[in-house]
């Protein structure tokens, strides 16, 4: 009896040290290989996509089902959609959230997903590729409104227009892991030409400084109870363009001090609670590599010879200048003169508020711009807006357009990393593009503002542009 009483306290012993290893937290590791019950799962899902009993569908395909503060949409058809994870909260800066991309290099789309689940980098840790069964699942924003489409589990209760989270059981049943988790490489992108198409993706920017006033700053105002944003910039040739990244007070670095000196960060697109802005947010400081000297730019005083100029104080109704293009590919609104209150000048507008035009497509477009005579040419313009709500406006160069209405949309237009007004921003505000550089252009150039809206009250959004200027050495 005592001796099977000493075997029974020994294997007690060994099980407890067992199962205290298990769940040590600090020394947790992600699993290579899934269990049998889930590689099977997997498997099984896949065949099904392969025999075409569910369909695969992209990031961005899913997300063009949904438009911004409209109701959330159930999905009811049997579809599949596959990502890479791209953030993490091991750190504290994500809360029961995570972020994942169509691709682990040179993504198109990405999207979060809203899960009632803590530590959830321990199952889905960075670059995992993972497949979620949508049918039953919904698709929305968990903050009406704010730009930022999710995949949550169902309809929050005291708000018909938000998803709230995936709930545990329906993480079992919707999310599949694949064993592979692949080394995401972020995206290289200019701070002045995000936009809402690269929310949901990581990516990094280089020749980043925190301004010079912000020394001896931590991350985090110690008097914010929850978010706290600070300023980036990175040099241009002329100037700055600046943006703001965003750090949960729970974050484990909340206190540490910006780094002063000059590098990268790579970091998540998102947006502010509120949806008025971009943000970046980081999944720890070892993504912040800024130990570097600070960059430098160059004055606008540099540069004294001016291309191209226009601030439409002499123009009246329908935008009609010598040499320029006011063209509708599809709808009936057209590039207006208008008078701004505020600022006091004349400007030029574009919207298609009231239009009633299932689609509308305007481009406001430059004389040619010889750009042989010179060595070093920018581009700058200001841009304000009267609640773009979802409608976009971008602007492009062609280095091949012959100058004829009937040939734009034949020619190559490429997008220029310019800084354009969001949506939130106050109608009395003025946002200045940043210097553009063109330098990698010669020839003829023309310089195109292409507007895109819709009659739908959540694209009817309007943009107002000023003071075009391409200056030169």
């Amino acid at each position: 009896m005592k001796k099977y009483k000493t075997i029974n306290l020994l294997l007690a012993l060994c099980v407890s040290i067992f199962f205290t290893a298990c769940v040590d937290d600090n020394n947790f590791k992600v699993p290579q290989n899934l269990g049998v019950e889930e590689n099977l799962k997997l498997n099984s899902l896949l065949d099904s996509v392969q025999n075409n009993q569910l369909e695969l569908k992209s990031i961005k395909d899913l997300k063009s089902l949904y438009i911004s503060g409209n109701d959330p949409v159930k999905i009811v058809s049997d579809i599949i959609v596959k990502g890479y994870v791209i953030s993490s909260d091991a750190k504290g800066n994500y809360f029961r959230e995570f972020y994942m991309q169509d691709a682990p290099e040179n993504p198109t789309a990405g999207i979060k997903i809203t899960i009632n689940l803590n530590n959830s980098y321990n199952k889905f840790n960075f670059g995992r590729e993972i497949y979620i069964r949508l049918k039953g699942l919904y698709i929305g924003e968990t903050n009406s409104g704010d730009g930022v489409v999710s995949i949550g589990g169902k309809v929050s209760a005291t708000d018909q227009k938000e998803v709230q989270s995936v709930s545990s059981r329906q993480i079992d049943t919707h999310f599949f892991r694949s064993e592979n988790t692949e080394i995401i490489i972020p995206k290289k992108v200019f701070l002045a030409s995000l936009n809402a198409s690269d929310i949901g993706t990581f990516i990094t920017v280089n020749k980043v400084i925190f301004p010079s006033n912000l020394s001896g700053k931590a991350f985090v105002d110690p008097t914010e109870d929850f978010d706290t944003q600070r300023k980036i910039q990175t040099c241009q040739t002329v100037g700055y363009a600046d943006l703001l990244i965003e750090t949960s007070s729970f974050a484990s670095f909340a206190n540490e001090a910006l780094p002063m000196g000059g590098g990268t960060i790579n970091a998540v697109v998102s947006k502010d609670y509120n949806g008025n802005f971009l943000v970046l947010v980081l999944n720890s400081t070892d993504d912040v590599q800024m130990i570097g000297e600070r960059c430098v730019t160059r004055s606008e005083a540099d540069f004294k010879t001016v291309l191209l100029t226009e601030d439409f104080e002499t123009l009246s109704g329908e935008i009609k200048i010598t040499g320029w293009q006011n063209y509708r590919e599809e709808g009936t609104k057209s590039w207006r003169s208008y008078s701004d209150t505020y600022s006091q000048s004349k400007a030029a507008r574009i919207g298609s508020k009231n239009s009633n035009d299932a689609s509308t497509i305007t481009w406001l477009i430059t004389k040619g711009v010889d750009l042989e005579t010179t060595l070093e040419e920018f581009l700058s313009f200001e841009t304000s807006n009267s609640f773009a709500n979802g409608s976009n406006l971008e602007v492009l160069i062609s280095a091949n357009w012959d100058g004829t209405a009937t040939n734009i949309t034949l020619a190559k237009w490429d997008v220029l990393p310019a800084k354009i007004v969001s949506d939130g921003e106050g109608f009395k505000n003025w946002i200045h593009s940043t210097y553009v550089n063109l330098s990698k252009y010669s020839g003829t150039v023309f310089i195109a503002f292409k507007y895109t809206g819709t009659g739908n009250v959540n694209f009817d959004g309007t943009y107002e542009l000023d003071n075009i200027t391409i200056i030169a050495k």
